[in-house]
């Protein structure tokens, strides 16, 4: 497969499979939630439209700079959220940076969302569709690349290559495939991440321990509907067939 990694969003994508990372904390915790018994969960940009589509019984998760929005159940914070029982129920899910990471894609299928915690079970879907191309498209943090989602991006890059799937890597997937061998415990790459210091300055420490967990889940949450509300997308996730 060809295999294309962007360290920020840069559409257009035409690949048959997009992977979406934000491993602090958005794909972290969504894999996780689904992987608890989630029955859905929909990213939105706006907390002001989970709030209008929420139902009654429907959970409200979301963070802007970290922090619950007005009205929200819960945080978004992983450790947080291990402890929460989600079984069966809807999700209403905001965020800084991956709502709009799914925005710019613009794209109603075809995307999959990638941690640490679920990046061996993604490998063995890709090995097991085999598509012809793939970009693994990394969600940043302010603007900026993002050393913990880079980090992911490389490790699914070296397990790809190491079962003789990627042909033609660009050097984006080159350059997050070497920064493993700088940081071989995953857990010091987020711990020295932005988003990882600015999280143990919000008091999120035991977050940075929760994502770095390689393997945790085997959920591999995929993009089922995208509707609109108010003029603003949601986006549908349910766990993988």
């Amino acid at each position: 497969m060809r295999l294309r990694v962007d360290l920020l969003p840069r559409p257009p994508y035409d690949e048959p499979r997009t992977v979406v990372i934000d491993v602090l904390r958005a794909t972290t915790s969504i894999a996780l939630l689904l992987e608890r018994g989630a029955r859905e969960v929909w990213v939105t940009a706006r907390a002001r439209t989970a709030r209008a589509a929420a139902g009654e019984g429907d959970l409200l998760l979301g963070e802007r700079e970290g922090i619950p929005p007005e009205g929200f159940h819960h945080g978004t914070s992983p450790r947080e959220l291990e402890r929460l029982d989600v079984r069966d129920r809807r999700i209403y899910y905001t965020s800084d940076h991956l709502p709009l990471t799914l925005e710019r894609l613009n794209r109603r299928e075809g995307v999959w969302l990638a941690s640490l915690r679920n990046a061996p079970a993604l490998v063995a879907r890709l090995e097991a569709e085999s598509p012809e191309a793939v970009a693994l498209v990394c969600a940043g943090f302010r603007g900026a690349e993002a050393l913990d989602d880079a980090l992911a991006a490389g490790y699914l890059v070296r397990a790809l290559e190491g079962r003789g799937l990627v042909r033609d890597p660009t050097d984006a997937a080159r350059l997050s495939s070497a920064l493993l061998a700088a940081f071989p415990n995953p857990a010091e790459g987020l711990w020295r991440s932005a988003s990882g210091r600015f999280l143990h300055g919000l008091g999120y420490t035991d977050d940075l321990a929760v994502a770095s967990w390689i393997g945790a889940d085997e959920t591999v949450p995929e993009l089922n509907e995208v509707r609109e509300l108010d003029g603003r997308p949601l986006f549908r996730f349910v766990r993988a067939p």
